[in-house]
């Protein structure tokens, strides 16, 4: 069945006013995710380590749609970062209905080229980052009975690459820690939803394997587009849920 205008307008309501905290939300997809999500007129906590970015998004969505965005300078791979978001974000709101774990770090390199403090960086930051958020924030949504957790994963946590050896690593195991979640918490009123996108065309892994040459390309997803996904996981009626969504662009092999 088509969705009719009205459809589309209920669904928009349905958002309206709910409290999404998104993470790594100061560039690249979490601040398109974070644009796509304040027109649909969703409340926003804003999480990464640059206030300035973040301050300027925050200026712009007040700027366009009108509304205050909270702002929580933090490092989520830390116990006492994501301390700081919960008590800044339960401070200010009464609940959280969306968590959105979309803070991420890569390397791509040859795997003897890696060295332990890269192995630590991206799975702190991917891996650990996501544990603590969605530990801090999925009490007080299976106490109401309702939310939504969704992981920014990536094609390389569904498929080893070569000179993505650890980075593949942390995203199979954000993969799987969102496949046992969804297990576990369904049956609990809570939606888990893994989006898992191709190259997108970001700052991502910039001078760590990707360099300007890889922003130039015409052929490879664009951040707004993860964020459409995110979009269409959240217009999903109550009863349904979309758990992955594997996304390439055109030019891209399954």
């Amino acid at each position: 069945m088509v969705n009719t205008d009205s459809d589309v307008c209920d669904k928009n309501i349905l958002l309206r006013g709910q409290v999404a905290v998104i993470t790594g939300a100061s560039r690249g997809i979490g601040r398109s995710i974070a644009k796509k999500l304040a027109a649909y007129g969703i409340r926003l906590v804003l999480v990464a380590r640059s206030f300035v970015d973040l301050k300027n998004l925050a200026d712009e969505i007040k700027t366009t749609w009108g509304d205050e965005s909270l702002v929580v300078q933090a490092d989520i791979s830390t116990v006492a970062g994501v301390e700081e978001v919960k008590t800044r974000v339960f401070s200010h709101f009464a609940h959280v209905d969306i968590l959105i774990n979309n803070a991420g770090v890569g390397k791509y390199a040859p795997f003897l080229s890696c060295t332990i403090e890269d192995y630590e960086w991206m799975m702190n930051t991917n891996m650990r980052g996501s544990f603590l958020c969605t530990q801090a924030f999925l009490p007080d949504m299976i106490h109401r009975k309702q939310g939504w957790i969704i992981f920014i994963g990536s094609v390389s946590g569904l498929k080893g690459k070569s000179y993505e050896v650890v980075y593949c690593a942390t995203k199979f195991a954000q993969a799987g820690f969102a496949q046992a979640l969804d297990y576990e918490v369904r049956r609990k009123g809570i939606k888990v939803t893994l989006i898992a996108p191709g190259s997108v065309r970001s700052n991502f892994a910039m001078g760590h394997g990707r360099s300007q040459k890889d922003m130039k390309r015409c052929d490879i997803l664009n951040p707004e587009d993860v964020a459409d996904a995110v979009c269409f996981a959240l217009q999903q009626p109550p009863h349904a849920r979309v758990f992955c969504i594997d996304m390439r662009s055109m030019v891209e092999t399954l």
